[in-house]
């Protein structure tokens, strides 16, 4: 994949609504060139796939075929090459499944592991948007290493680098948020221990600076069904779920908390 194909990737991800934004797609191909993957067809570009690689694992997402082309096994086929590529280099992969596409992961050896609610809010009147800043990094990272079990640390400061970051010192619990095309992004959002008001705290901390962000746009979290503290935070602060998708995994399986991990760090593409 190279930086030429961007657009046209992005104009097929925003007729599916999908979320995404030239920014996902360079960190893709920076971390991890040779796990992103387009199909041509006379020159044009049919279809897409990406890897996003960390210390232990890896995260497959973005799978996405032109609507002519679908039917014919050109998926399956981006999917078969990348897994084989990952193989090679981490004992772990994850993708977060949409319900079309879950008989074709299963075929490949993916398991079930934690389903995913595509959660919507409303920004509200509060806090005023923080200045971005690198204070809370390494709190945040090594909560998200104890929840994951691997070391995300070249995908976070990508991504916290055009994020800001609140933090609950009371509960050592972490929210991120960002603008992505029109709407605030939330994640990642960890908790430091699985209870509901240090979530109630932050979310609505996070919905006061989103109104400086997009004013009366719409807020979006990837939240784990498994963090009872995550939905009845969501809940009580008037979210509604717009969709889900499935966590699933390959290879081996290492122990997740997703009684902690109140948010995905990006929308469905990398964990």
């Amino acid at each position: 994949m190279r930086e030429a194909d961007f657009p046209s990737f992005l104009e097929f991800a925003r007729r599916e609504g999908w979320s995404c934004d030239t920014a996902e797609l360079r960190a893709f191909a920076g971390a991890n060139p040779d796990g992103c993957l387009v199909a041509d067809e006379d020159g044009e570009p049919v279809g897409f796939v990406m890897a996003y690689r960390h210390l232990r694992s890896a995260w497959i997402g973005n799978l996405l075929v032109a609507p002519r082309t679908r039917g014919h096994g050109l998926g399956g086929h981006l999917l078969g090459v990348l897994i084989e590529r990952l193989d090679a280099v981490v004992p772990t992969v994850y993708l977060n499944a949409a319900p079309v596409a879950r008989e074709l992961y299963g075929r490949f050896g993916f398991q079930e592991l934690c389903p995913v609610a595509r959660m919507r809010l409303a920004t509200s009147i509060g806090d005023v948007v923080p200045e971005r800043g690198g204070a809370s990094f390494p709190g945040l990272m090594s909560l998200d290493a104890e929840c994951w079990g691997d070391c995300r640390r070249e995908m976070l400061t990508t991504m916290l680098s055009a994020r800001w970051v609140v933090h609950d010192v009371q509960s050592g619990s972490y929210l991120a948020l960002g603008v992505v095309e029109d709407r605030v992004a939330i994640g990642p959002f960890l908790l430091g221990h699985s209870a509901p008001e240090p979530a109630v705290r932050l979310l609505r901390r996070a919905l006061g600076i989103s109104r400086g962000l997009v004013g009366e746009g719409a807020v979006v979290a990837d939240v784990p069904v498994a963090c009872a503290a995550s939905m009845a935070a969501v809940q009580e602060l008037g979210g509604e779920q717009i969709s889900e998708t499935l966590c699933m995994v390959r290879g081996e399986q290492v122990g997740v908390d997703f009684s902690r991990i109140a948010s995905f760090a990006s929308l469905g593409s990398k964990g």
